[in-house]
């Protein structure tokens, strides 16, 4: 049975993105596109769905306002389940939004890794990007010892000093494939999906 799901950004590019990453799994089916809110509600109106992907700001809308889109999701189809994404990094707001009952809060940063574990989620638990649950919870490092393996740790500390895979082999004497498949681990437990958002967050937990 696939699970039926609408997509809302403002931005093209971000709607590509994300249907090209739900298209690797078969039980997934984007049933609809909007670019702005109103083009949302109308999509729900007349397409049943399970699950809305959602942008939190659409400026382009007439109701730009996150929370009371998100208020007014939850409220007019308490069963279709809402994953948010956005690059807002405001910890209030995005505290207010997960109280609203979502079953997921994804950065943008990492929406490749962090979108099928969003889709997962139950909604008791909603799935939160690491990057958000720093910015909600600083005192609680993002990255755990259970979370990637001491030599993982080493190859992104060295990323982050700004060596390249090839000088970062020819430091630990290791083969240049492993280097790189220990980087990629690291990044997909991570919830990361390029080089730019592993460095941010290499820089933020103070891995360097």
């Amino acid at each position: 049975m696939h699970k039926k799901i609408i997509l809302a950004d403002d931005h093209l590019l971000t709607l590509i993105g994300i249907r090209t990453t739900l298209g690797a799994d078969p039980s997934l089916q984007v049933v609809g596109e909007a670019q702005d809110v109103e083009g949302l509600f109308q999509l729900l109106a007349e397409q049943p769905c399970d699950l809305v992907i959602t942008d939190l700001m659409m400026p382009h809308s007439q109701q730009a306002d996150g929370i009371r889109l998100v208020e007014q999701l939850r409220r007019r189809y308490p069963r279709v389940a809402v994953i948010v994404v956005t690059m807002l990094n405001n910890p209030a707001l995005l505290a207010s939004i997960l109280k609203l009952g979502v079953q997921g809060l994804i950065s943008k940063r990492g929406v490749q890794g962090d979108l099928q574990l969003a889709i997962r989620a139950s909604r008791t638990k909603p799935f939160v990007s690491p990057s958000i649950h720093h910015l909600l919870n600083p005192e609680q490092p993002m990255v755990q010892a259970e979370q990637l393996s001491p030599r993982e740790v080493e190859v992104l500390r060295l990323y982050g000093a700004g060596l390249s895979v090839n000088e970062i082999a020819l430091n630990l004497n290791r083969s240049k494939q492993t280097i790189s498949s220990q980087k990629s681990s690291a990044m997909r437990k991570l919830g990361l999906d390029n080089n730019a958002s592993l460095y941010l967050y290499i820089q933020e937990v103070g891995l360097t």
